[in-house]
């Protein structure tokens, strides 16, 4: 059984890079938090516009506040950087472009508490503009309100990490237990220096599950989170490292046993990924079809997952035919497929193109 401290301190976790636009409503809405044993600890990850500042601005003013200058490393490593600072009972991620209500911390340390568990998944608003809009969750997400012990735990909700049903795996906007973290630290690799990853939530996450022991899921929002922003329509120089990211996943899914479940979405998302991936090329670096075919060639030859994926379609029956146009090497095939796909953009998604550009986020 697990005993609380009275008022036990939560160490907030800000990578900062570049959000001078956005940091101060960030700021404040830490400043308002109605929970106030906080320790805030800022990265400035490199910036070269006035959020350093800022966040010097606010630490000669709070005591709470611990700021760390260094040089760009992405922001996996800038998170990394302030965990290894953090000295408080609970740990929440938050990022130098989002906000949190005020009670957010009240809330999740009192579900923590009370629950006596490790982790405390929030519910997320996401923020486009002037819109705010609840994230969603589906049938096979994890239950609200419900403790879930280890041993319901991995069987039932791990595979999701794979695609099996949708989860929250935004490590922003949760609380976690420091002493989970510790000991997964010890005995895993949490953060990936290698690659600068799209889905470094994703992996964090999933590499720290087997050591949680008990969890909670909120629908009280406590975490407001931009999005729609330039991402949105413009090339993504770390999106390719999803590929990798496929490879990663394999490798855990061999570890605990799960390939007889999880291959099959694994293999689906690792699609979604190459063909989108296809798809910026054409738009956004205006590739040509002998471009898209190199980068084809090279990519399918050299991955791991694809040498799974072609043994698996050769004793199962799949209809998925972007499963089988990689199975077949067949990179005509997924050319056209994706050039197919880009005609038949609907008129809808161009409205939001051009609403974003008019809403400048």
């Amino acid at each position: 059984m697990i005993k609380e401290k009275e008022n036990p301190k939560v160490s907030i976790l800000i990578p900062l890079y570049n959000q001078e636009r956005y940091f101060k409503a960030c700021i404040k809405s830490v400043e308002k938090q109605t929970y106030k044993n906080l320790e805030i600890i800022i990265v400035n990850d490199g910036s070269k516009d006035r959020s350093p500042q800022m966040a010097q601005d606010w630490a000669e003013k709070d005591p709470r506040v611990v700021l760390i200058n260094k040089k760009n490393e992405g922001l996996t490593m800038a998170r990394y950087d302030a965990y290894k600072k953090a000295t408080g009972d609970f740990i929440f991620i938050l990022d130098s472009d989002d906000y949190i209500p005020k009670n957010a911390i009240e809330l999740l340390v009192g579900h923590m508490t009370s629950e006596k568990v490790d982790v405390v998944i929030g519910s997320m608003t996401q923020v486009l503009g002037i819109i705010k809009r609840s994230h969603y969750t589906d049938t096979g997400s994890f239950p609200f309100h419900k403790v879930v012990k280890q041993s319901d735990l991995f069987p039932k909700y791990y595979l999701n990490f794979f695609g099996k049903h949708y989860f929250s795996i935004m490590l922003c906007g949760n609380l976690f237990r420091k002493s989970v973290i510790d000991k997964a630290m010890r005995y895993t690799r949490l953060c990936c220096d290698e690659i600068p990853f799209v889905g470094e939530d994703h992996y964090a996450f999933m590499k720290l599950f087997p050591f949680v022991r008990t969890m909670y899921r909120t629908n009280e929002t406590t975490y407001y989170y931009r999005c729609g922003g330039a991402s949105s329509d413009h090339f993504s120089p770390t999106y390719p490292s999803l590929f990798f990211f496929s490879d990663e996943r394999m490798k855990l899914l061999d570890k605990y046993g799960l390939q007889e479940e999880g291959s099959l979405p694994l293999f689906k998302e690792y699609a979604s990924v190459v063909f989108y991936h296809v798809k910026q090329l054409l738009e956004y670096k205006q590739a040509d079809k002998d471009g898209v075919i190199d980068f084809l060639k090279d990519e399918l030859a050299k991955r791991q997952i694809v040498k799974r994926l072609k043994d698996y379609l050769s004793k199962h029956e799949v209809s998925d035919q972007r499963l089988l146009l990689i199975k077949n090497d067949d990179y005509e095939g997924i050319y056209s497929h994706v050039m197919d796909e880009m005609a038949k953009v609907s008129f809808k998604h161009k409205c939001k193109k051009w609403v974003l550009r008019l809403m400048n986020v």
